[in-house]
């Protein structure tokens, strides 16, 4: 598979956020599109305006001979939040582009459906930043493995933008899905960074792009009202965003979703230009799936983002009913499971065993400074040990500047809607950090005293600084396992942070959406538990297409018999009645 102009990259493993070279580059690419995201717009500099741009019309089909037909019936997929690692992401290409799929609900009924005519990715198509390279070895290489066309009709491909494709100012986005005719065997016909589909039995698609702050601009809220006015009474809109704003608004404060929602220029959209069409909400950003419904299923708003990222909890989210009364029907994973996982967090530096080189860096700046401002060895008995360090420490103003900002650190650090709690959970977080260098600072003191070593010598001040080090990799890591364990298990706290560095590829999931002949439209969400570890490569793989060979079969196929790995639907298929 390597080494070929297919595939030119080696199949990538799970982003490791925790990296210190990772987070660096991330805070460096998000700290530059934040401030020079509203002044360097790429949506402003592009020619066509909102009367130029395209509405794409899915309510015919062409015959073999030319001519067309009225759709009866059309089947869409959606995939949000791919472009991590190769298991998880190949596991949902795989299944997306299998020609049938033969479905089982927890009721025990089986489901019969069909690969979909249209695919729409619903946001961050890559991670952990955007690049050509990050594109082709995340997100393209999985997807032209697993569809394997290479004749006939082929479906077609739209995509909306999330925060990670406009890292770089959405230049590698347009270059992939604006200025191509094809991606991997799907056609493609969108010029911008949204779309509006027509579909059958007055059905719509609406792909928005927010950009980074939910800032819709001026030529995309003109076309969306000039694809409103095409709409009739019975219009019925699939509305898709790269964030569940109804999940922001329900975390927060009554006065503060007051704020949001006049602020919101998705309310404007949903409410002013489509006044009230919206049936169904789609959005990805947390990568999980949960749904939630009105309570004659007419109106459902679903947060899917587990197609093929780092997975999300789901235990820390409100589960009481949204503010528009909307009530919380499935979660995936579920509650218990969710919870559970969280304690991975445990072995942390297992996850992210280079993060510990961060905090073995502060260890040692912590222990070094204390360890200049102190006179002579440390009493052995805690009390007065700690009585002196402090003392040291306002004494020397290079120590206290130190672990003042520290401190501060671990505050700013903080995730938490309260106040009290960021200076509550940082500070602790923060104290326990700097008590543990002082424990290794001291136990060293204690070992070089007992060997009759002078007191800042080459050898005691040699073993502390390494000691320090290394001590800090370890603890320090098993101490950010736990700050991150006890926020997100008692406190609901940090839900990004908790489980990004566990890098989960299991729990993946994506959607099948079904107008059908009754105009009807039935949702299927569907779950893979354990993506497989392992894959064979198919004979198309090993010798290419060779005559006769099935033109939709994939490069790899699973080489794992784990059961997990199986497709199958998380809840009965949702029907949103006509």
């Amino acid at each position: 598979m390597v080494g070929t102009p297919q595939f030119p990259y080696e199949p990538a493993g799970m982003v490791r956020w925790y990296s210190p070279l990772q987070l660096i580059q991330t805070a460096r690419q998000v700290a530059t599109s934040t401030f020079l995201g509203a002044d360097f717009d790429r949506r402003q500099i592009d020619p066509r305006t909102s009367e130029t741009y395209a509405l794409f019309d899915f309510t015919t089909r062409t015959r073999a001979d030319g001519t067309s037909e009225p759709r009866e019936e059309i089947v869409l997929d959606y995939i949000a939040d791919t472009g991590d690692g190769w298991d998880p992401t190949y596991a949902i290409a795989y299944t997306a582009t299998r020609p049938q799929l033969e479905l089982e609900a927890p009721d025990g009924q089986r489901h019969s459906t069909r690969r979909g005519e249209v695919l729409v990715f619903g946001g961050d198509q890559v991670y952990p930043t955007p690049s050509r390279a990050a594109y082709e070895q995340r997100l393209v290489m999985p997807f032209h493995a697993a569809m394997g066309w290479t004749e006939g009709d082929h479906p077609h491909l739209f995509a909306i933008p999330g925060n990670h494709d406009w890292y770089d100012n959405l230049a590698s986005f347009v270059r992939l899905f604006t200025e191509k005719e094809w991606f991997c065997g799907w056609k493609l016909g969108q010029r911008r960074s949204y779309f509006a589909l027509r579909l059958p039995h007055d059905w719509w698609v609406i792909g928005v792009d927010t950009q980074l702050g939910a800032d819709i601009d001026a030529t995309q809220v003109a076309y969306f009202k000039s694809i409103a006015a095409q709409m009739g009474p019975t219009a019925r809109v699939i509305l898709c965003t790269a964030e569940p704003h109804w999940v922001f608004e329900h975390e927060v404060e009554a006065d503060e979703r007051a704020r949001m929602r006049r602020d919101s220029n998705l309310v404007f959209l949903e409410e002013t230009i489509f006044q009230g069409r919206v049936r169904v909400n789609l959005s990805g950003d947390f990568h999980h799936y949960r749904r939630h419904a009105s309570l004659d299923d007419r109106s459902q708003k679903i947060t899917s983002g587990s197609g093929g990222a780092f997975l999300h909890p789901t235990h820390t989210f409100k589960q009481t009913p949204l503010p528009d009364g909307k009530t919380l029907r499935a979660s995936y994973p579920d509650i218990a499971t969710s919870r559970r996982l969280a304690w991975r967090n445990l072995f942390f530096i297992r996850h992210s065993p280079t993060f510990g080189a961060m905090t073995g860096l502060l260890y040692l700046l912590v222990g070094w400074n204390l360890l200049g401002g102190l006179q002579g060895y440390l009493h052995a008995d805690l009390l007065p040990a700690l009585t002196e360090t402090c003392t040291a420490t306002l004494r020397s103003p290079a120590s206290f500047t130190t672990i003042v900002l520290a401190l501060l650190g671990f505050v700013v650090f903080t995730d938490t809607h309260k106040t009290w709690y960021r200076y509550f959970g940082g500070l602790s977080h923060g104290l326990a950090h700097i008590g543990a260098a002082l424990t290794i600072g001291w136990s060293i003191g204690l070992v070089a005293q007992a060997a009759g070593w002078s007191f800042g010598g080459l050898a005691h001040v040699g073993l502390t600084l390494v000691a320090l080090f290394f001590g800090g990799w370890l603890i320090g890591s098993l101490v950010m396992g736990l700050y991150l364990l006890i926020s997100i298990n008692l406190y609901g706290r940090h839900s990004n942070e908790a489980f990004s560095g566990l890098g989960i590829p299991d729990y993946k999931q994506f959607l099948r959406l079904v107008v059908g002949r009754d105009g009807a439209l039935t949702i299927y969400p569907i779950a893979i538990d354990r993506v497989p570890r392992r894959w064979k490569p198919t004979t198309l793989s090993q010798h290419g297409a060779a005559p006769g060979a099935p033109r939709e079969q994939p490069r790899f196929i699973p080489d794992d018999d784990d059961p997990r790995g199986r497709p199958r639907l998380i809840e009965a298929p949702i029907v949103v009645p006509p």
